[in-house]
């Protein structure tokens, strides 16, 4: 072969953990070659090294005889190697046309018969030349991205999985554009992909990718037989991880896999370059695509704005505006030019693969790893799961949302640091629900996640995974999140120890939020001894989250195995007056409660009528919340002082563009949330915060006379998971029917722990023992007292 374009010992990665491995390859001149691996397995990170966008850190890169190892992206362009980024990189508030324009700047041709040159080859563009790039669909953005890099004419050209996101019937027109373009006019390609019938119907060869080395080729005939390949790789047409990879080796992190070119800027913290080839030689051309990675306002948008506000202006009067405003958004491009401030990430991963069903029978893991944390401390030999909306720095996360399928982080969540610290090995990302939008565990885009105890039974949710795979004794112990139970339903549901702590006590840094007042993250656990222990690892401020504003923290593991002698303990009536209460579940909790009656406690039972407006008052905090914070908020919201995850946000907040995707546990939230914030104003969140302190107030009356309060943690066993074609009633249903004893106590923010007490129909029931502000050290001494009494399970 007469190498074009030749790889030797190509090294490069981010920081000082390394992604590719003594990569070598060569492509002939005119040779389309695809490169063939699932996220994370270092496929971006390849082209990016060849572009100069991540330099590499050994080896050599050859072009057409001319050594590139040195070059920026920039003077690549210049020889004739242009770039596709994954996410497509347009300027979303650039006309189509300007768009083009901009992949001719640096090329000094003449603009107008470049355009006219290239549109010839993408005449669908034609018609939409007076469009904003980001009011095109993905298709098209696809194609304007091919037709900005095509524009050039270069010799070479990298496509960074060009099918993601796009509808078939462009997948076809874009395989049929560069087959012609490579007959006609030799063009080079070198594609990486996920799909297997893309990479396959392109390319003359295909080389295979597993953390980041080249472990095969397949060539010839055989390169466009995709059963072949799949049989030989374990690939799928949808890209799925079939079976594991070989050990692992000491790679990955931020802008490895899927997300790195949907969120370039934040994962490669570097200003200075810029993701398409026609970056500028000269410094006027640099000064403008400065200028452009903040886009100034048009006047078509601008009035848009206006009438959003709901003023009223004349052209003149917006046009005299955007005069004026020009100074200020000056400040815009400092900002963006300056590298993000984020937490380092401490230590080397892979990014993991996609279990197989026979090794995820329960749907319960989204991707398994293996993170090894320090080598001493607590948590030595203690495996840990993290619920799916926690950030683990190169590591894929969806929370449980299609929508957010193919982000990676590029930070490591508070809670994640300080595991690890303690010598924890995480063992991977377990399923959640929608974006966390359900009791059940019946609504992760994926599929349902089972009861560990009852195949075809609910986990609980939406912490549904990290239930299901500490109920199972997968894992030892898994963080959970709970915004109205989400701890202590899969808890109660599968048979496990999950304490909700008080509102703030752990850090919700790094973790994809719902709604600030209600955001609680903490420990799900075998055994008490484990729960305890783990709080304090995770407890105590870390100076990035504004729940945590008067923080007190304990030697939690102190309190295990102190009995409850001298505890009042107020066992709350209206507990056992939910609706859908089942009988056995409160004969099981009121047995519960006479066990630790005869350990020494006084049991008494009380009334607290202001529980059963719990779920009200959490009702408008949460809808109109969520849909505020979460969704138009992209996550983060505004008007708080913290760590703000700027890739996720970025990443998420393409919802809009796939909001049928929603779960209907989500829509029905939002619906009613939007519905509040526009019509009533968002009166009734506020007069619900309000309330909220009443609520609190009304338990703290009834904490100065019992140190802790006792109910069902759900008033029924794990259900049967609906059907995937029941009715939006029963889905809805079997979402949010067990929120009734859980709920309340994320709008008071007092601490709340799901105890095992007792099987019933071969499913577990759960004891929830509620404590003061701060006062988890009673809880476990009930807790462990109650598990010190007998086996759970023969109760």
């Amino acid at each position: 072969m007469s190498g074009f374009l030749k790889v030797q010992g190509l090294t490069a990665g981010y920081g000082k953990v390394p992604v590719l491995h003594g990569i070598n390859f060569e492509v002939a001149q005119g040779e389309i070659l695809g490169v063939l691996g699932h996220n994370g397995m270092g496929k971006t990170t390849l082209l990016k090294s060849l572009m100069g966008i991540v330099p590499a850190t050994s080896g050599q890169i050859v072009f057409d005889g001319e050594d590139l190892t040195g070059l920026r992206s920039s003077a690549r362009a210049r020889f004739g190697v242009g770039y596709v980024p994954q996410g497509r990189g347009i300027f979303p508030n650039l006309s189509v046309l300007d768009n083009l324009r901009m992949g001719v700047a640096a090329h000094e041709l003449d603009e107008m018969d470049a355009v006219e040159s290239v549109l010839n080859n993408f005449p669908r563009l034609e018609r939409l030349l007076e469009r904003d790039g980001g009011a095109l669909s993905g298709g098209e953005q696809q194609l304007l991205a091919l037709a900005r890099c095509l524009i050039s004419d270069p010799d070479l050209i990298l496509l960074d999985e060009p099918t993601e996101g796009i509808q078939p019937s462009i997948i076809d027109e874009i395989i049929e554009l560069l087959q012609t373009l490579n007959q006609r006019t030799g063009i080079t390609i070198v594609l990486v992909e996920q799909s297997l019938d893309f990479i396959t119907a392109l390319s003359d060869r295909v080389l295979l990718i597993q953390k980041g080395a080249i472990t095969g080729e397949i060539s010839g005939s055989e390169a466009s037989n995709p059963a072949l390949i799949e049989e030989f790789t374990g690939f799928g047409g949808s890209g799925g991880m079939a079976q594991p990879l070989s050990a692992p080796i000491s790679a990955g992190v931020p802008g490895q896999s899927k997300s790195e070119s949907a969120s370039q800027s934040a994962a490669a913290q570097a200003p200075t370059e810029t993701p398409t080839h026609a970056a500028a030689p000269a410094a006027s051309l640099t000064e403008r695509m400065s200028y452009m990675t903040v886009q100034r306002p048009t006047l078509s948008q601008m009035k848009d704005v206006v009438a959003e506000l709901g003023m009223s202006m004349s052209d003149a009067r917006v046009q005299e505006f955007l005069d004026v405003m020009q100074g200020t958004l000056d400040a815009y491009d400092v900002v963006d030019a300056l590298p993000d401030y984020l937490p380092p990430v401490l230590y080397p991963r892979t990014s993991g693969y996609r279990p197989t069903p026979e090794e995820n029978p329960m749907n319960a893991w989204y991707v398994k790893t293996e993170i090894r944390g320090a080598p001493r401390g607590p948590l030595q030999g203690r495996t840990v799961a993290l619920k799916d909306n926690v950030c683990l720095a190169g590591v894929p996360m969806m929370n449980g949302a299609s929508t957010l399928k193919g982000y990676t982080p590029d930070l490591d969540a508070t809670v994640a640091t300080r595991l690890l610290d303690a010598g924890a090995t995480i063992a991977g990302k377990a399923h959640c629900e929608y974006f966390c939008l359900s009791g059940g565990s019946h609504t992760n885009a994926t599929g349902p996640v089972h009861n560990p105890h009852k195949h075809g039974h609910s986990a609980g949710g939406s912490s549904s995974g990290s239930g299901a795979l500490v109920g199972a004794g997968e894992v030892d112990m898994a963080i959970g999140g709970d915004q109205g139970g989400s701890i202590r339903m899969p808890a109660s549901f599968c048979g496990c120890y999950g304490m909700k702590p008080t509102h703030g006590l752990v850090p919700y840094s790094g973790i994809m939020p719902i709604e600030n007042t209600i955001d609680h993250t903490g420990p799900m656990t075998q055994n008490v001894m484990d729960n305890a222990l783990m709080l304090e690892v995770i407890a105590g401020a870390d100076g990035l989250d504004p729940r945590q504003y008067d923080v007190k923290t304990d030697r939690y593991t102190a309190a295990v195995g102190r009995g409850v002698s001298g505890l009042r303990i107020g066992v709350i009536k209206e507990g056992y007056e939910q609706p859908g209460a089942e009988a056995d579940v409160n004969d099981k909790v009121r047995a519960a409660a006479e066990t630790l009656r005869g350990l020494g406690a006084t049991v008494d039972e009380i009334s607290v009528p202001w529980h059963l407006h719990g779920v009200a008052i959490w009702t408008p905090i949460a809808l109109e919340g969520l849909t505020q914070q979460m969704m138009l908020g992209n996550g983060m919201g505004t008007g708080w002082e913290g760590l703000y995850t700027t890739s996720l946000l970025e990443h998420h907040s393409n919802w809009r563009t796939r909001a049928d995707e929603l779960s209907d546990t989500l829509k029905i939230s939002m619906l009613i949330g939007q519905y509040h914030l526009k019509h009533t104003r968002g009166r009734y969140y506020a007069k619900a915060q309000n309330l909220s302190r009443q609520l609190r107030d009304e338990f703290n009356k009834v904490f100065a006379s019992y140190d802790l309060l006792l109910t069902p943690t759900t008033a029924m066993k794990a259900p049967p998971i609906p059907p995937s074609d029941s009715s939006l009633e029963l889905w809805c249903q079997r979402a949010f029917e067990m929120i009734t004893n859980t709920a309340p106590f994320d709008v008071t923010g007092h601490p709340a722990m799901s105890v095992p007490c007792g099987m019933s129909d071969g499913l577990p029931v759960g004891l929830q023992i509620i404590g003061r502000r701060y006062d988890e050290s009673t809880i476990y001494r009930a807790a462990s007292a109650f598990e010190q009494a007998g086996d759970w399970r023969n109760m």
